[in-house]
C-alpha cells in the first residue's frame, strides 16, 4: 500500500460522494414533479490489493449506478386505475348532459305534454263539435311535436360535440404516441443496450407521457431489453420501439347517426377500447344514440297509433282531395314488403270509402280489401289504386309514389273513410293527424292545422259522434306493440330511469376509482416519491463523507510533504 493508493481512495471518495450529493439535490429539486421517480446511488467497494499471503487492503468506494426507485407492477396498476377513473368521470359528465336534455324536473317534459295532449282529446270527446276544443287539440299536438323537435336537436348537438371531443382526444393520443416512440429511440441510443444502464430523466419523461396516454385509452405496456417500452391496445401494437402506429378517427354510419371512432392511423382499424376518456366517449355514444333512437320510436309510435284511428274516422266535413305523405318505393310489390319502403307497413284487412253528395246528403259506401296474407294476390299500390278507382265518384292516382284520392264532383261531393282494420291509410299517410315518423319530422298535418274541422272525432259519420276522439284519448293507457307492449308514457319513463341508473352507476364508479387511485398513489409515493426528511439525512451523510474524503487527502498531502523534506 502506498501514499498514491491512499490519494486515489480519497479522490474516488470525493467523486462518488459528489455524485451522491448531486443525486440527492436532484431528488430535492423534483419534489413537486408528479412524474419524477426518486433516484438513489448504488455504492460498491473496489477490488482489494493483496499485500501478502492472506493479507488484503481495501481500495475505497466505487459508484455502481444511480437507480430509479420504481415498482413496474405498481405503475401498471396505477395506469389501469387512472384509465378507469378517467372513463368513469367522463361518463358521469356526459350522461349528466344527456339527462339534462329531457328536463324531467320541470313541467315541460314529455309526460306532462302527453297528459295535456290526451286530455284535450278527452275534452273534445265530450263536445266533438266545439271549434275551440278542436283548436286546443291542434295546439297541444304542436306542443308535443315541438318537444320532439327540441329533444332531437339537443341530442344531435350532443352527438356533434361528442364527435368533436373524440377527434380532439384522438389527436392528443396521436401526439403522445409519437413522443413516446421518439423517447424510445433516444433511450435506446443513450443506454447503448448496456444491461443495467438507465437514462433516468428520459425514462421519467416517457412514463409521464404513458400515464397521460392511459388516461385517454386502456393500454398495456411491455418493457424491452433494449430500454424501449412497447404499448398495446388490446392485442394490437400502438408503439413498437421507435415507431408509432398512430391514432386517428374514422367515420361510421350507425343507423341515421354519423359516428367518429378512434382508430389506428396506419390501417384505419377501429380500436376496441373499454376505458379511458376515448373508451368512455364510445360507451356514452352508444347510450346517446340508443336514447335518440328510442325518442324516434316514441314519435313513430305516437304518430302511427293515433293516425290508425284518425285516418279511418271523420271530421265535421269530408275531404275533396287527400294525398298520402308516405312514399312507396315500388308500386308493383306488396305494401307490407320491406322493399316497399313504408316505415309502418299495413296488415291484412280492409277499409271503407264513403262518397257523400253534399247537396242531398246521400252517400255510398264501398269496401276496399287489403290482401296481405302472403299469396300471389297481395295488395300493391297499383292494385289498391285500381280498387279505389272502381268506386263511383272517386279517382285515385299514383302521385310520385304517393296515393292521391280525389272526389270527382268536388265540392258537390266529398270523401270520408272508416273501419280500416289494415292500417293501410295510416301507413300511406292518408287522412292522418300527424305527418312524419321520427322526432325530427313529426308534425301536425297541414290540412288539420289550417282547418281543425277535419279532425276525426267521429267514426260513424255522425258529426256528433265521439268514438274516434274517445279512442285516441285512451291511447295514453294503451300498450303499443312497437314499444314491446308498453304504453308510450311507461316506455318514456323506462328510458329516463335507465339514463338515471347509468348516471348513478358512473358516479359510484368515480368514487370507487378515486379511492383506488388514492391508495395506489400512496403506495407509489412510499416507493418512488421524494421524502424531504429522508433526503435531508442523505445530504448530511454524503456531506460528511465528502468532508472525510477531503480530510484524507489533506493527511496524505502532509505525509508526502514530510517524506520530501526527509529526502533533502
Amino acid at each position: 500500500m502506498s501514499l498514491n493508493g491512499l490519494l486515489n481512495i480519497g479522490g474516488t471518495a470525493l467523486a462518488v460522494n459528489t455524485a451522491a450529493i448531486q443525486t440527492t439535490g436532484n431528488n430535492i429539486a423534483n419534489v413537486g414533479n408528479p412524474d419524477y421517480v426518486r433516484q438513489s446511488v448504488q455504492l460498491g467497494t473496489t477490488n482489494d490489493t493483496k499485500l501478502g499471503q492472506g493479507k488484503f487492503v481495501g481500495n475505497g468506494v466505487q459508484l455502481d449506478g444511480i437507480a430509479r426507485q420504481i415498482n413496474e407492477a405498481l405503475e401498471a396498476r396505477l395506469r389501469g386505475a387512472s384509465s378507469d377513473g378517467s372513463s368513469a368521470s367522463t361518463r358521469q359528465d356526459w350522461l349528466g348532459r344527456v339527462e339534462s336534455v329531457f328536463n324531467e324536473l320541470s313541467d315541460s317534459d314529455l309526460s306532462t305534454k302527453l297528459s295535456t295532449f290526451y286530455k284535450g282529446w278527452s275534452d273534445l270527446a265530450n263536445k266533438p263539435q266545439d271549434a275551440g276544443l278542436r283548436q286546443i287539440v291542434v295546439q297541444n299536438a304542436k306542443d308535443v311535436t315541438d318537444w320532439f323537435h327540441q329533444i332531437d336537436s339537443s341530442l344531435g348537438s350532443l352527438q356533434t360535440d361528442l364527435n368533436t371531443q373524440t377527434k380532439g382526444l384522438a389527436d392528443t393520443a396521436d401526439s403522445l404516441t409519437t413522443q413516446i416512440a421518439k423517447l424510445n429511440a433516444t433511450i435506446t441510443a443513450a443506454e447503448g443496450g448496456n444491461q443495467g444502464a438507465s437514462a433516468n430523466g428520459l425514462r421519467d419523461q416517457r412514463d409521464g407521457l404513458v400515464k397521460q396516454l392511459a388516461g385517454l385509452m386502456d393500454i398495456h405496456t411491455v418493457p424491452q431489453s433494449n430500454g424501449a417500452t412497447n404499448i398495446y391496445v388490446g392485442s394490437e401494437p400502438l408503439v413498437v420501439d421507435g415507431k408509432s402506429n398512430g391514432v386517428t378517427t374514422v367515420s361510421e354510419q350507425v343507423g341515421t347517426h354519423t359516428v367518429l371512432r378512434a382508430a389506428f392511423k396506419n390501417n384505419n382499424s377501429v380500436m376496441k377500447l373499454a376505458s379511458g376518456q376515448l373508451g368512455a366517449l364510445a360507451k356514452v355514444g352508444d347510450t346517446l344514440r340508443g336514447t335518440s333512437d328510442h325518442v324516434d320510436q316514441l314519435a313513430s309510435s305516437l304518430s302511427f297509433e293515433l293516425n290508425k284511428i284518425h285516418s279511418s274516422g271523420q271530421g265535421l266535413k269530408g275531404i275533396t282531395t287527400a294525398i298520402g305523405t308516405s312514399v312507396v318505393a315500388d308500386s308493383t310489390i306488396p305494401l307490407n314488403s320491406a322493399d316497399a319502403g313504408l316505415k309502418q307497413p299495413p296488415t291484412n284487412g280492409s277499409f271503407v270509402v264513403h262518397v257523400k253528395n253534399t247537396a242531398t246528403g246521400l252517400s255510398t259506401s264501398t269496401l276496399i280489401k287489403v290482401d296481405l296474407n302472403g299469396d300471389a294476390t297481395d295488395t300493391t299500390l297499383d292494385s289498391l289504386i285500381t280498387q279505389i278507382n272502381a268506386v263511383g265518384g272517386v279517382t285515385a292516382v299514383n302521385n310520385a309514389g304517393r296515393l292521391q284520392i280525389s272526389a270527382d264532383n268536388a265540392p258537390a261531393s266529398e270523401i270520408t273513410f272508416s273501419q280500416d282494420s289494415s292500417g293501410v291509410l295510416a301507413s300511406l299517410g292518408v287522412n292522418t293527424f300527424f305527418n312524419g315518423s321520427t322526432a325530427r319530422d313529426i308534425n301536425v298535418a297541414d290540412a288539420i292545422s289550417k282547418d281543425p274541422t277535419l279532425i276525426s272525432a267521429a267514426s260513424n259519420g255522425d258529426s256528433g259522434d265521439n268514438t274516434a276522439a274517445l279512442a285516441i284519448s285512451k291511447l295514453d293507457s294503451t300498450g303499443v306493440s312497437s314499444l314491446s307492449g308498453a304504453t308510450m308514457k311507461d316506455s318514456y319513463a323506462g328510458m329516463i330511469d335507465s339514463l338515471a341508473a347509468q348516471t348513478s352507476q358512473a358516479a359510484t364508479d368515480v368514487e370507487s376509482t378515486t379511492a383506488v387511485i388514492g391508495t395506489l398513489q400512496n403506495q407509489r409515493e412510499s416507493i418512488s416519491g421524494v421524502s424531504m426528511d429522508e433526503e435531508a439525512v442523505n445530504l448530511m451523510r454524503y456531506q460528511r463523507a465528502y468532508q472525510g474524503a477531503a480530510r484524507l487527502i489533506t493527511v496524505v498531502d502532509d505525509l508526502m510533504n514530510t517524506m520530501l523534506n526527509m529526502a533533502r
